[in-house]
């Protein structure tokens, strides 16, 4: 027996409005000290129902550590939301997530936050996300991710319960995404796509949310790069994310997310930029595992990028968008790599992803990954 699970979507322009639409009488905004210089958490507020009050939490950062992640959670627990509203990328959505969860069950700690335990959320409030990029698709999955304090690591926590209950796909508030971001986040969906519709846990629905997220990310990622305010290509990649998110939500990840996140936590590289460094050599390596599919799924990717394999086509589309295409490129010493190494394959080796991946592999494949991803010297 399988799930397919979803928030409600709300997507397209003016779709925040529906916001105004909600019984909400308190509501905790939960966003990132990069956003909160501009306006769209004080739009998301003044969405919010008439009368309604709410708090601003504002101070959460790119990849935070738990600490940093629930250093408000006595101010919200004082403040008595009833509902929670995530707005930003991944660390802020997911952030939302934890504080959802801590307030309604004070007695939890995050580690459990399990699939395999009924927490009971709910009874005092409720989640919604507002993603601010197109690409970590948090907004539609029930999984959160966290650095762990005083390692260089991180961990992966997941419950049905953590899915929000409305996703605002909104592409007017990804409009001002400057273009890193907007390059690391497609680059994110992408890896998504592949790697949910290789996992050993796919199934028709992420197989058919794969597909189509691949076609809209692909077709029009290079174009809102060149051209960011390009409202319907905003949307189009807005929407073709939240397709990924629902993809690898309901199948899984692979070793590109088993790499990227060792690497990411390692060197601070930021997750999208991680995960593309790695998708085309996992590509190549499990191209023998699922050829068939993988040749399907190279059909979808648009002509101009497309070659013989599907890992030729993703480093095709990579060098398109100017994403670094090896660590070097992207910033990391060969001295501080090599020297993290054993590190790298023993933090990979921990992630879920290495269960679903649709090719086993062991350490010395890690190491051959990473060392491929580095590039030459």
């Amino acid at each position: 027996m399988w799930f397919f699970r979803s928030p409600q979507i709300v997507f397209g322009e003016d779709s925040a409005s529906f916001i105004s639409t909600l019984d909400i009488k308190r509501a905790a905004i939960v966003t990132d000290r990069n956003l909160l210089r501009t306006d769209i958490p004080g739009r998301v507020q003044k969405a919010l129902p008439k009368g309604a009050e709410s708090l601003m939490v504002g101070d959460v950062s790119e990849e935070p550590p738990l600490s940093e992640m629930t250093a408000n959670l006595q101010r919200i627990r004082d403040f008595s939301p009833d509902w929670f509203v995530g707005v930003g990328g991944g660390s802020a959505i997911d952030t939302a997530k934890i504080l959802f969860c801590l307030y309604e069950r004070p007695d939890l700690t995050v580690y459990d936050i399990t699939p395999l335990v009924n927490l009971g959320l709910r009874k005092r409030s409720r989640l919604m996300a507002v993603p601010t990029t197109s690409g970590t698709g948090s907004e539609c999955t029930w999984a959160a991710v966290l650095s762990v304090e005083g390692e260089k690591r991180k961990h992966e926590l997941a419950s049905p319960e953590v899915l929000p209950d409305y996703a605002i796909l909104d592409p007017t508030f990804v409009v001002s995404l400057p273009l890193e971001q907007t390059r690391n986040t497609a680059s994110d969906a992408v890896a998504h796509a592949v790697e949910a519709y290789g996992s050993t846990w796919r199934n028709p629905f992420s197989d058919a949310m794969a597909e189509k997220a691949l076609e809209l990310v692909m077709d029009g990622a290079e174009g809102v790069i060149n051209d960011p305010e390009n409202l319907e290509l905003r949307n189009q990649v807005h929407i073709g994310a939240s397709m990924a998110g629902l993809a690898f939500s309901n199948s899984q990840i692979g070793l590109v997310h088993a790499l990227g996140h060792a690497w990411g936590a390692r060197f601070k590289t930021p997750h999208g930029k991680a995960v593309a460094l790695f998708l085309p050599h996992v590509a190549r390596f499990n191209d023998d595992a699922c050829p068939e599919r993988y040749d399907r799924l190279n059909r979808i990717v648009p002509e101009k990028y497309r070659d013989a394999k599907l890992a030729d086509s993703l480093e095709s589309f990579m060098g398109a968008i100017r994403q670094a295409r090896s660590g070097k490129e992207a910033g990391v010493d060969r001295g501080a790599f090599l020297s993290s190494l054993d590190s790298l394959v023993a933090s990979a080796s921990e992630s879920t992803g290495m269960v679903t991946n649709p090719k086993d592999s062991g350490s010395t494949d890690l190491r051959n990954l990473l060392l491929e991803a580095y590039g030459a010297d």
